[in-house]
């Protein structure tokens, strides 16, 4: 076996291992997913969890200091990656009917080597090239709005209203509330795959390739927030913020408004990510969100 396919057998082992796990799954198990997919982790707000966050040491971090992450080798990325979400929302293998056992079987045969394929592809011709700022700013809550202050700590220079969850909890609760003289640090992340991939993209759509168009988008747009958690994990390695990921996607306030502002404050631009005229962030393959504090 020479070395490629070793490191192919490795990588499809790994996603049969996340993808592919015990049929029958506690029903802890299947709480703690329903929680994450509805729901902010619930350690977040549960008081029985309150002496494992005093415990932890204060961390003194710089704010308004941007940092730039980088990974050259997009395997790495693949721990984080969401694969459910890649075959079935981005791929379209959905399982329809018939067993549990037999869509797993049409998944390794047809789309875990995809993947592979994709992989390998990237690591010959680099199609994507992750980055990523954050930086960590002040922020209070009024309501179930979080202001992210500029430097000064006095004028705000972004509102984002935070959803009220079904369970009648916000995120926004468990921060200094403003006008409080207190505040807490938030961390802001910007990342983008690089113009490669959405060259790459629009060139096999424009010569009707679009089942392969498809494949590489999805696995661009995936990526994309494989790269998001990947950054919180090194943001969270620094102790001040749990790593926690709120996209601004949930955000109920205009897009384009949160947007600017963010990419403005984070210095976005050191990793070539704009807002264009058409309101659109650019590259295509780009995206923000916010780490919330421990």
């Amino acid at each position: 076996m020479n070395e490629n396919s070793a490191e192919e057998d490795g990588l499809e082992g790994r996603l049969v291992e996340t993808l592919f796990g015990p049929a029958v799954e506690s029903d802890r198990t299947s709480d703690y997913q329903k929680l994450m997919q509805e729901e902010l982790p619930h350690y977040f707000f549960d008081s029985r969890y309150d002496d494992r966050q005093a415990d932890l040491p204060l961390i003194s971090v710089k704010h308004y200091r941007p940092k730039i992450v980088f990974e050259d080798n997009v395997s790495h990325l693949i721990p984080y990656l969401d694969e459910l979400a890649l075959f079935e929302k981005q791929w379209g293998f959905v399982k329809k009917s018939g067993s549990r056992e037999n869509w797993c079987c049409w998944v390794r045969s047809e789309a875990v080597p995809i993947l592979n394929k994709l992989t390998e592809l990237d690591r010959r011709h680099r199609i994507l090239q992750p980055r990523a700022v954050f930086s960590y700013f002040y922020c209070a809550a009024r309501g179930d709005t979080l202001c992210l202050y500029k430097e000064d700590k006095k004028e705000i220079f972004l509102e984002i209203e935070l959803p009220r969850l079904r369970n009648g909890v916000c995120a926004a609760d468990r921060l200094a509330p403003e006008g409080s003289g207190t505040f807490d640090s938030i961390a802001a992340v910007g990342v983008n795959m690089g113009r490669n991939a959405a060259e790459m993209a629009k060139s096999w759509l424009s010569a009707g390739k679009n089942v392969d168009y498809g494949y590489l988008h999805g696995f661009a747009l995936e990526m994309l927030n494989a790269m998001t958690l990947y950054t919180a994990r090194v943001i969270s390695s620094e102790g001040c913020c749990l790593g926690d990921v709120l996209p601004l996607g949930h955000a109920k306030q205009g897009a384009a408004k949160v947007q600017s502002a963010l990419i403005k404050m984070l210095d976005a631009s050191l990793i070539d990510i704009a807002f264009s005229r058409n309101y659109l962030m650019m590259p295509e393959y780009s995206s923000l969100a916010l780490v919330l504090p421990r």
